[in-house]
């Protein structure tokens, strides 16, 4: 299997997956890490701000530096500027249900393709010694369905196969908790309590661009920076 066909989501698996997020979730209700002043409509305004305006800040109390430290990481940490940016925002307004692809599978009770509700991501990325690694923020203002919008970028970033993928999606964590990918562990993934109605998801992972992973940013290591991580945000 290629590249390309390993890191490639089934549009009908990812529709599936956010269709049965809440209740692949509905368990998932304990108190968060950190997180408890943040609101969707908070992360939403800032990721717009970021998108219109420059900074070299990632929002929100996040210190990369630290947690890379607390994470017994080595490698001097500076922010990794691409398009004159380090920190980016953005924001999207969702999607209605709509009808499947032609020829496309799927469950009888599910007549359509699930709607997608709005959203807003935030990304930070930092250089650590050669390496590049991102810190990826993704809220939704309806609950349990963060993760599910983030299965491609989590495939993407662990170098998941689709059954890979479909494993971590079932097994998602719990908000609260903090998760590697599965094989190479070059992603980790944060679930944060939110104020209200909503999800937020945090992404650590290697931004490995074509080339090898680097195995300081892989494992315990990066699964314990993106839970300190996850804890600094307020």
């Amino acid at each position: 299997m290629t590249t390309a066909q390993r890191r490639k989501p089934t549009a009908v698996f990812t529709a599936a997956v956010i269709a049965l997020g809440a209740a692949a979730c509905s368990s998932s209700s304990g108190a968060g890490t950190g997180g408890g002043p943040l609101s969707y409509d908070r992360v939403r305004s800032t990721a717009l701000d970021l998108f219109k305006n420059r900074s070299t800040a990632c929002p929100f109390g996040l210190d990369f530096t630290k947690a890379a430290a607390d994470a017994g990481i080595g490698g001097a940490v500076a922010p990794a500027v691409t398009d004159g940016r380090s920190v980016k925002g953005n924001a999207g307004d969702g999607v209605p249900a709509q009808p499947w692809p032609s020829g496309a599978t799927h469950p009888p009770t599910m007549t359509e393709m699930p709607a997608t509700p709005p959203s807003a991501q935030i990304t930070c990325s930092y250089t650590v010694g050669p390496s590049t690694v991102d810190v990826e923020l993704l809220a939704v203002p309806k609950t349990d369905y963060g993760v599910s919008m983030m299965l491609p970028a989590i495939q993407r970033a662990g170098l998941l196969s689709v059954d890979q993928l479909s494993r971590f999606a079932g097994d998602r964590p719990a908000v609260g908790q903090t998760r590697l990918t599965p094989g190479q562990g070059t992603a980790a993934v944060s679930r944060v309590a939110l104020r209200g109605e909503g999800d937020l998801v945090l992404l650590l992972s290697q931004n490995t661009a074509g080339a090898d992973p680097d195995p300081a940013l892989a494992g315990e290591p990066l699964r314990k920076a993106a839970e300190t991580l996850a804890g600094q945000l307020h």
